[in-house]
């Protein structure tokens, strides 16, 4: 059995990831740390200000954080939970939302990316408004050259320019395909476009993408690959095919870890990398998964998983995230610049597997705590083998960027007794108040 030595969670501690050691003195602690006493905090949400009534917002409104929806007598309804509020809000779905068992792909300005699994059905929906766009079809998207066996399966992620409401004519809809080999990038424009554009370069093909993000201020297009490329889309002038105007191999300067503690890591977290505009800086987080821990607190390799030791009596196991890293761009140098534990000030971090990432003032919306990684379930939406193994969903969290301790949102952090949360939350940040 692999386990993670508490020797090695200690030098973790003196090294900065989990802060001072007496915060964290082992991973089999931490869901005393996170448990229920942290959950009956949550009222430091408590709003201080509330907006008026329908007033338009910008993309950095307060946030939600989109809850699982509920299915009764046939309908479907959506609640969220307001970060300001500190309370469920529950938007009047329409007659077509109600009635269809939906999935979402894609969370951006204020609009929901909803897909209907085994049709056709993909489109943007406002809660707030009732309003939806029709998207094309990705069972219609083109094959790309030389792989006509590659067939679209399912969206990762969908961003947008810009909110429709804000500029329907030159809103842009930017998503991350999954294929049968690699992924692929494709633009169109909502409401007007009927098929998708695929971003293609013939000399790299195959490659699978992290995360995009939009600069409305370049009108730039950004992302991320596995690989360690950013790549620059030019999306100036959207009567023509983007261009891929830039790749480069993104280098970063050492993080929170130490070279000895960062080997040893090598083998037993998953890193996941995020792009986030904040003002005029390019930002890159990154998100460090411990993937196997055991019910008893102790991290697994990852390649033990058939171990008996691996799950629990009940078949339970789990995964979490501990810590996080952030870079910013220096476009001279081509590198990231690591951002230490008190660079981020008031700026507060949105970020998860659908939604568009974020960066807000924190002293601007009340209830959001300076500093701090905002993160839900990165690695997990609703599967097959989140129902068997019996979690998923649940990595929810707010990450205290200086101190390195990671507080609950909404659930409660129990890595003894993980919950399986289907579909997994993802954050929303409206375009208008309820």
């Amino acid at each position: 059995m692999a386990f993670f030595p508490s020797s090695l969670l200690r030098s973790i501690c003196v090294k900065g990831i989990f802060g001072s050691s007496s915060n964290y003195h082992m991973l089999g602690k931490w869901s005393t740390r996170c448990g229920a006493s942290w959950f009956n905090q949550r009222g430091v949400c408590t709003a201080t200000a509330k907006m008026a009534s329908k007033a338009v917002l910008n993309q950095d409104s307060s946030p939600w954080l989109m809850l699982p929806p509920e299915f009764e007598s046939g309908t479907t309804s959506y609640k969220f939970y307001s970060l300001a509020d500190n309370k469920l809000q529950t938007p009047c779905p329409d007659d077509v939302i109600r009635n269809l068992r939906l999935t979402c792909r894609g969370s951006s300005h204020g609009w929901l990316a909803l897909l209907r699994p085994h049709h056709d059905d993909f489109f943007l929906y406002n809660p707030i408004t009732r309003r939806h766009i029709m998207l094309p079809s990705i069972m219609n998207l083109p094959r790309l050259p030389g792989a006509d066996d590659v067939h679209p399966r399912d969206v990762s992620k969908l961003i947008l320019s810009c909110s429709p409401d804000e500029d329907e004519e030159n809103c842009l809809a930017v998503m991350i395909n999954l294929t049968g080999f690699g992924n692929m990038l494709a633009f169109c424009c909502p409401g007007r476009s009927k098929e998708w554009t695929v971003m293609f370069d013939e000399k790299r093909f195959g490659r699978f993408y992290e995360d995009c993000v939009y600069s409305a201020r370049l009108k730039l297009l950004f992302v991320i690959t596995n690989d360690r490329k950013l790549e620059t889309w030019d999306l100036g002038d959207i009567s023509s095919t983007p261009k891929l105007i830039n790749i480069a191999n993104w280098n970063r300067t050492r993080g929170s870890f130490s070279y000895s503690v960062a080997k040893r890591l090598k083998f037993k977290c998953r890193e996941m990398e995020y792009l986030v505009v904040a003002g005029e800086d390019l930002l890159l987080v990154t998100r460090y998964l411990m993937q196997v821990v055991g019910p008893d607190g102790q991290c697994y390799g990852t390649f033990d998983v058939r171990s008996p030791d691996y799950v629990a009596e009940d078949g339970r196991c789990n995964y979490m995230t501990f810590g996080f890293d952030i870079w910013k761009h220096d476009p001279e140098n081509r590198k990231f610049k690591y951002l230490d534990s008190s660079s981020l000030g008031d700026l507060a971090i949105f970020v998860g597997k659908h939604s568009h990432s974020v960066a807000i003032q924190a002293s601007e919306f009340p209830g959001v705590k300076p500093g701090s990684v905002y993160f839900t379930d990165g690695s997990y939406t609703g599967s097959l083998e989140g129902e068997l193994f019996g979690r998923g969903g649940h990595d929810i969290g707010i990450y205290n960027y200086k101190d390195r301790t990671v507080s609950p949102c909404y659930y409660p952090c129990d890595v003894r007794s993980p919950k399986l949360i289907l579909p997994a939350p993802i954050w929303f940040f409206p375009s208008r108040t309820i």
